[in-house]
């Protein structure tokens, strides 16, 4: 019983992975999909597999209920160049603090995205040559995460994203939830390790602003409107 046991849990863990959910016929109208970029090295470098084991603040990003595993203060920076030649590039900074065993664990981030200086176009002058723009994303995030018992670990973030241009915005905001289960005591190495995430429920973006309106020709008259 115990081999049968041993080769089912190689197999599940071997075979594990992420699951993705949502609507694929949708997905074109996803919004603030910035937020599925990972600032943090270490986690990125997993590519979200290790939803289930992540600690402290990279765990806003994949999985808030590590956060609770902080027992004192962190204070983290990330520099971040994404998609190398193209000039973007991601700033983080994150810190989180214990509030006691039983108080929780309370964590705050900032992301800001950085897109370098954008040619302006027009229909009249498709080339350039009128100066350049830089479009403004960022967001931030307030965490909380608890431990619930000895085995069980959960966390909640509230995320306020903005993504704006000199004549154009959009603000929106978006929950996510975590939970991590571990089993064993924690001074075993091989314990067994269960995470679930829901990540960017939020608030439909709709962009807003003088950039969505121009100046042409009336249709009857000789004038603009």
């Amino acid at each position: 019983m115990n081999k049968l046991l041993k080769l089912f849990l190689i197999v599940y863990t071997l075979t594990s992975g992420v699951v993705m959910a949502g609507n694929k016929d949708r997905q074109g109208e996803a919004g603030a999909s910035e937020l599925l970029l990972n600032p943090w090295a270490r986690s990125s470098g997993w590519d979200g597999i290790n939803t289930a084991c992540v600690r402290g603040i990279e765990s806003m990003n994949l999985n808030v209920a590590g956060l609770a595993f902080t027992t004192k203060s962190e204070l983290v920076f990330s520099h971040t160049i994404w998609l190398q030649g193209t000039g973007i590039s991601l700033n983080t900074v994150g810190f989180s603090q214990s509030l006691g065993k039983r108080g929780g664990v309370l964590g705050l981030d900032v992301t800001s995205f950085n897109f370098g200086d954008i040619p302006i176009t027009t229909t009249s002058l498709p080339e350039g040559g009128l100066g350049t723009f830089s479009p403004q994303f960022f967001n931030g995030a307030v965490s909380y995460a608890k431990v619930f018992s000895n085995s069980i670990y959960g966390g909640i973030t509230l995320r306020v994203i903005s993504e704006s241009i000199a004549d154009l915005g959009a603000v929106g905001v978006a929950f996510d939830a975590g939970v991590q289960y571990v089993t064993g005591p924690q001074s075993d190495p091989t314990k067994i390790k269960f995470g679930i995430s829901l990540r960017n429920i939020g608030t439909p973006m709709k962009y807003g602003g003088d950039g969505l309106s121009f100046r042409g020709d009336a249709p009857e008259g000789d004038y603009q409107m």
